[in-house]
């Protein structure tokens, strides 16, 4: 469940550092469940899965 997490973050614009633990690919509950408040709930509703992506995406 907490790839599924991760994965809806980097979608969303998110970084690693912000997420991650540091120098890893794991997902800290502790920094996540910080970001989610009222701006994931925004960035989640008006993301377009449609259509090409102009944003540069970090390969993780």
């Amino acid at each position: 469940m907490s790839r599924v997490f991760q994965t809806v973050f980097y979608l969303l614009g998110y970084q690693r550092e912000e997420i991650c633990e540091r120098d890893t690919n794991k997902l800290e509950w502790k920094k996540a469940k910080t970001l989610l408040d009222d701006g994931f709930f925004l960035r989640l509703g008006n993301y377009n899965p449609f259509g090409s992506k102009e944003n540069e995406f970090k390969e993780y």
